[in-house]
């Protein structure tokens, strides 16, 4: 919606056109000489070129308008000159005013033309009508003066209008001028601001970057300090303590400690860790509450404490930052703030040199125990680069490569298959240099210590020594089982011909008949001792024979049981066998599997109660058969289910009661693993009994006979 002054200056742009009629009607009524229609005629021309040129250049409106008003003087000075215009007069006086009011806003001063050509009238000043004008040029001259008393009064009021808008306008530029030395000022308190608030950034900055150039700690708390001094102002500041919690107690480092004792660091620390905020203290404070009583005895009017907390965790304080001074309102909030910031990264600093504390302890304390291992220690990395090794290490691959060994590239080969398989072994290996061969048990793992990185570590224990001491044990094992087992035969042929051939002899009574087959008995264990001795010496010295023969599992299964269920049933017990007729054959050697099973057999005699019972079962699952042993003994716990497999342990082995030698079990592994199966505990309760099982691997009917024979198990 347009406002009231467009829609006014529309109506006078509407009405500019009648003034113009009106000068042609009165032109028509009047005889006019020539020069007087000449100068009305030009007068028309220079108002319509003046209205064309205004609107055409808007910037020359002013001149334009001077222009118009020294044309309207000239022609009104014509007409009064001749005395014989009156109506042309009153007309050219209308055209005037009409402008003077459409340009207003311009100027005031066009409005004197129109306003004053009817004071003439008023005034009596004598002009001559024309002849034959009559009542027409008493109207005229009536028109005229109305138009000058009009154009006066809205001279007047417009006057007015700008003494009032001139005065407001100054009333106006006042405020804003005071509005202005406000805005002013406050910039310029702003501006000062910001220059302390830089000058205590860029002492912060400066002091951050000192603190964190030093991994020292000591160094770091020392700078800290003189940072903190510095950025608060070293005037301001008569003293500054750093506090950290270590284990129970409260340690701080003070600014100036000959000056002044660390009790009121330790007030002030205690309470900004206890609530865990900061505190800004005035004179009033420090003097009033009883608290604060160590603050006033030395004469600090003012201090600032704020809380240290643990990057790694937020919630929990380490510590805290004080100053203090003996000037009054010496901190106020953007102290608070600046000390806030200061703070937050004053506790990373101390955080990152206690880290690289930590750090250079534990790399010393690596590099103590790489050096004083017993053991090798060896770390490649996925190229299969050295990352990382100790002297032992490098002793035995400097020993190896003088003597062509090939040490090197057997741990290179392990680290590869680690990083490929990504999964832990021990593996055995050994560096061919002639007579002096050394023996290595391998403990191969691999780490990541970052997702970007995996690294194969490799334990070298030399158990050269130990292979020595076995290879002993195994030549005195065999010596002994020899020079025994040629005795105990002959002393078992012997018991044999007085029992059975005791007519020949001498007859037998019955107490002795009883002796002597105890004595038999006895003997039959020591040499099933002697045999198992024999057979787990063949088997770690690679001369155990496996004579592969086409089997059929089930009926292996159901002879063996039948030949050891009388010996089970002495003891009270249920043995029996719940095997499927269709198992396929497989290629083993019948004697060590039967013997596998008998151990299994009287070792779950051994460990079940009169009462107890004893199954034998077995299952297809390829491409294996499971073979279980299952027994309603004491149980195994199950801490020991490693255990019971090794040669010789026989302590707390609840396989089985009563005195033996434990190799049971280990030669039951040594005979399954030589066949290409495992053999474990699939499970067992103390009390309640146990369940050993084993596998055989199947193979398929072409192979039958092409296997068949001896086999050397290395």
């Amino acid at each position: 919606m347009r406002s009231n002054t467009e829609q006014l200056q529309t109506i006078i742009r509407r009405l500019l056109p009648l003034p113009a009629l009106g000068l042609s009607w009165a032109l028509t009524q009047f005889d006019l000489p020539p020069p007087v229609l000449w100068v009305l005629i030009g007068y028309a021309v220079v108002n319509i070129g003046l209205l064309f040129w205004i609107r055409r250049i808007p910037l020359l409106t002013g001149r334009l308008l001077m222009v118009a008003a020294i044309s309207d003087a000239i022609a009104l000075g014509w007409c009064i000159a001749t005395a014989a215009l009156t109506p042309a007069i009153t007309v050219i006086q209308g055209i005037s005013a009409l402008r003077a009011w459409r340009y207003r806003f311009y100027s005031l001063w066009l409005m004197l033309i129109p306003g004053s050509v009817g004071l003439l009238f008023a005034l009596d000043i004598p002009i001559t009508a024309l002849p034959n004008s009559g009542i027409f040029s008493n109207l005229a001259a009536f028109g005229s003066f109305l138009i000058s008393a009009v154009t006066i009064a809205t001279l007047i009021l417009f006057g007015n209008q700008r003494n009032l808008a001139a005065r407001e306008w100054r009333a106006r530029y006042e405020h804003l001028r005071h509005e202005q030395k406000q805005q002013v000022a406050s910039l310029e308190a702003s501006n000062n601001d910001l220059r302390d608030r830089l000058r205590r950034m860029e002492a912060l900055g400066e002091s951050l970057r000192a603190i964190s150039s030093s991994l020292s700690l000591d160094d770091v708390l020392r700078q800290i300090l003189d940072s903190l001094a510095y950025m608060l102002g070293v005037q301001r500041i008569d003293d500054a303590a750093l506090t950290l919690i270590q284990r129970t107690d409260l340690e701080h480092r003070i600014l100036h400690a000959d000056r002044h004792a660390t009790d009121w660091a330790s007030t002030l620390a205690q309470a900004v860790i206890a609530s865990q905020r900061t505190i800004l203290l005035d004179r009033h404070e420090i003097e009033q509450r009883p608290e604060w009583a160590v603050l006033a005895r030395h004469g600090f009017r003012a201090a600032l404490s704020v809380p240290l907390f643990d990057p790694e965790q937020p919630s929990h304080v380490r510590g805290a930052l004080s100053v203090v001074s003996h000037q009054e309102e010496a901190f106020s909030l953007a102290e608070e703030r600046h000390l806030t910031s200061f703070s937050i990264q004053a506790m990373i600093a101390i955080r990152n040199a206690e880290l690289h504390v930590q750090l250079s302890r534990q790399q010393a304390m690596l590099s103590t125990v790489l050096h004083e291992m017993a053991d090798g220690l060896i770390v490649y990395d996925d190229q299969g680069a050295v990352y990382l090794d100790n002297a032992i290490a490098r002793r035995a691959l400097a020993q190896s490569a003088a003597h062509d060994g090939t040490l090197a590239a057997q741990l290179a080969n392990i680290a590869r298959y680690l990083h490929q398989a990504g999964d832990s072994l021990v593996r055995e290996v050994h560096n061919d240099e002639g007579d002096d061969k050394q023996y290595y048990q391998i403990h191969g793992t691999l780490v990541s210590p970052s997702p970007d990185t995996r690294l194969a570590v490799l334990v070298l224990h030399d158990v050269t020594g130990q292979k020595a001491q076995e290879q002993q044990r195994r030549e005195f094992i065999a010596k002994v089982s020899h020079e025994l087992r040629n005795p105990l035969n002959t002393l078992q042929g012997y018991l044999k011909i007085v029992l059975k051939q005791s007519d020949s002899v001498g007859k037998l009574n019955e107490r002795q008949r009883e002796f002597l087959q105890e004595v038999d008995s006895s003997a039959r264990r020591l040499a099933k001792r002697i045999a198992e001795l024999i057979d787990l010496n063949r088997s770690e010295t690679g001369q155990l024979k496996l004579n592969l023969v086409r089997t059929n599992v089930t009926d292996l299964i159901i002879a063996t049981c039948m030949q050891q269920q009388q010996q089970v049933k002495e003891r009270d017990l249920e043995l029996v066998w719940d095997v499927p007729d269709q198992l396929p054959d497989i290629m083993a050697d019948e004697e060590r599997i039967s013997q596998v099973l008998v151990n299994l057999i009287e070792n779950a005699a051994k460990a079940t109660s009169a009462g107890g019972k004893i199954t034998v079962s077995a299952d297809l699952q390829h491409p294996y058969i499971h073979i279980h042993v299952t027994d309603t003994g004491i149980g195994i716990p199950t801490e020991q289910f490693d255990k019971v497999f090794r040669s010789f342990y026989s302590e707390g082995n609840g396989s089985s009661k009563g005195p033996h030698l434990g190799l049971g079990l280990a030669i039951c592994k040594q005979f399954v693993e030589a066949h290409g199966g495992n053999i474990w505990i699939a499970y067992s309760e103390v009390g309640k009994g146990t369940r050993f099982s084993f596998s055989l691997p199947l193979q398929h009917e072409r192979t039958f006979g092409a296997n068949t024979g001896d086999r050397a198990i290395a």
